[in-house]
């Protein structure tokens, strides 16, 4: 199983994004998993990298040619991408599941794309988990709403969002998952 995890590549981040980012990649390990992200030695990137490692996980850093310099060390995949959304479309096609966490413009737009690229194929089999600490994506979920109620999209596509507010609700998110997963024939 591929988890494809969007997220900050900021540091001095609150402690409880910080500790969330480190439990899915624990949570990754723990399960044989592979973690599928940016590949950057950075942020919240590099707090989930780390605990993915520790707990046993394969890494798969997709990283475009831009960023090659900020590579991480950890990863035991590295997938060379021309540009973001190369890198994108890459991930989209490796992750059976995506997690959202915190993130700025390049987490938007990956969770976005994310988003249409499930909805627009039907691929019901695989799931977004957004986690929104704080808040963060309150207005995010908002806007998703507004379109569903003014009728441009259709109110089944918010069928493949998982909404967590802490980190427990963000493991046993991942844990359906992994158990619906898990008896899906091959």
């Amino acid at each position: 199983m591929n988890i494809a995890v969007y997220c900050s590549s900021a540091s001095d981040l609150p402690a409880a994004w910080t500790d969330a980012a480190a439990e899915v990649g624990r949570w990754i390990g723990r399960h044989g998993a592979s973690l599928v992200y940016g590949g950057v030695d950075a942020g919240l990137m590099r707090v989930t990298a780390e605990a993915c490692k520790r707990a046993g996980g394969t890494i798969v850093g997709v990283v475009s040619s831009r960023r090659i310099p900020m590579a991480s060390p950890l990863n035991d995949v590295k997938v060379p991408a021309s540009d973001l959304n190369d890198r994108k479309g890459v991930m989209q096609l490796l992750a059976d599941a995506f997690v959202v966490l915190p993130g700025g413009y390049g987490t938007l737009d990956e969770f976005s794309t994310s988003f249409s690229y499930i909805n627009f194929t039907r691929r019901r089999d695989k799931r977004i988990i957004l986690h929104n600490p704080d808040g963060l994506y309150d207005h995010l979920l908002a806007q998703l709403h507004a379109m569903v109620d003014r009728g441009l999209m259709s109110p089944d596509a918010l069928d493949i969002l998982d909404v967590t507010d802490t980190v427990a609700a963000l493991v046993a998110a991942l844990d359906r998952f992994f158990q619906s997963h898990t008896r899906l024939p091959k």
